[in-house]
């Protein structure tokens, strides 16, 4: 097996996935949500990958906050994504 027989492997398998994912917007949905839950659990046991805020300058106003303040505003924001996604999930048709 030479190294174009499993490039051309792994990319048929990668393209199946995404047409199955273009027929199934559902389940990426749930997977979504499943890693915003995960992201909120880390975040609300305070685990260090979870909580780690690098965004390299790009939220400046948030640079002097504390890192409490930050971890909640986190909460905040994942919460409202992974409402969102739920809402999607079980509003699509």
């Amino acid at each position: 097996m030479t190294i174009t027989n499993i490039y051309e492997a792994i990319n048929s398998k990668a393209e199946s996935f995404f047409e199955w994912a273009q027929a199934h917007p559902k389940a990426g949905l749930l997977l979504a949500a499943l890693l915003l839950a995960l992201w909120l659990v880390g975040l609300l046991l305070r685990w260090e990958w979870a909580c780690k805020w690098q965004f390299h300058g790009k939220l400046w106003f948030f640079d002097d906050c504390k890192p409490e303040t930050r971890r909640r505003i986190q909460i905040v924001l994942v919460g409202v994504a992974l409402t969102a996604c739920l809402t999607m999930f079980f509003i699509w048709r």
